[in-house]
């Protein structure tokens, strides 16, 4: 059973993950709410596409804090692991683009910075305003978002398998609110694609391949409704947008 984090270089806030920006056309920056799985997704997945990884990079936003050991971590770091809101996602873009841009240049390429959020509890009454603030923050500063309605699980779910009328019951809707379930991931269990770890989740390795990705991205356009709508507000996911910015370099 191959688990990712175990591939792990460890680092110290003195000796960064990554010293020099890579040699990649292109660098797709994340800033996600999961600390491992949205994180390990990404950096697995170029890897399956025959000269992908040559041109495209998916790199995290707080890369250096997720590759340190816990008992390394700079009370900065952890303050930094903790804040998962949409809103304060854009601001870790901020933060990085201002703090790395003599490593990363830029100004001197066409990279891309990406949210990665999920619609959770962010449509009731006392976040929503935030989060709609989030996604004009990205608007406006050319920002790009991928959102899952309820959360990140139903993409790595549409790897495996259709989507089924009870698993829509737990989308958050104009009449169904946010409700906490542990649904998506016993869906996962159910198929023998579990997510391994209590509080961690990681994915493995052996249970995502090149067919599965293209199916998982075909199956979700076919649950997004493009309906001018920023967000679905229904059982969906945008995260194929992902996808295609990396296919599109096929």
């Amino acid at each position: 059973m191959a688990i990712i984090l175990k591939t792990r270089i460890p680092c110290t806030p003195e000796n960064p993950y990554r010293k020099h920006r890579p040699s990649t056309s292109k660098i797709i920056f994340l800033s996600t709410e999961g600390r491992v799985t949205e994180e390990e997704y990404f950096i697995l997945v170029p890897g399956f596409f025959e000269g992908i990884e040559t041109k495209i990079q998916f790199i995290s936003v707080q890369e250096d804090a997720i590759h340190t050991n816990d008992e390394d971590l700079t009370p900065e770091q952890k303050s930094m692991l903790g804040k998962s809101k949409p809103k304060q996602l854009v601001e870790k873009i901020d933060q990085f683009k201002m703090e790395q841009a003599e490593k990363y240049q830029f100004d001197q390429y066409e990279d891309e910075f990406w949210i990665v959020t999920d619609i959770d509890d962010n449509l009731n009454e006392d976040k929503i305003e935030k989060f709609h603030e989030a996604l004009d923050d990205c608007d406006h500063k050319g920002y790009g978002y991928a959102i899952s309605n309820p959360f990140f699980e139903l993409w790595l779910l549409l790897h495996h398998d259709d989507v089924t009328s009870e698993d829509s019951a737990f989308a958050v809707t104009d009449v169904h609110n946010y409700k906490k379930t542990a649904h998506f991931r016993k869906r996962l269990r159910d198929l023998k694609a579990p997510l391994i770890g209590k509080n961690k989740k990681q994915i493995k390795e052996e249970d995502y391949t090149r067919d599965k990705v293209l199916l998982a991205a075909q199956r979700a356009k076919d649950l997004y409704i493009e309906d001018g709508e920023r967000y679905p507000k229904y059982l969906a996911t945008t995260v194929f947008r992902l996808i295609d910015k990396m296919l599109e370099l096929l």
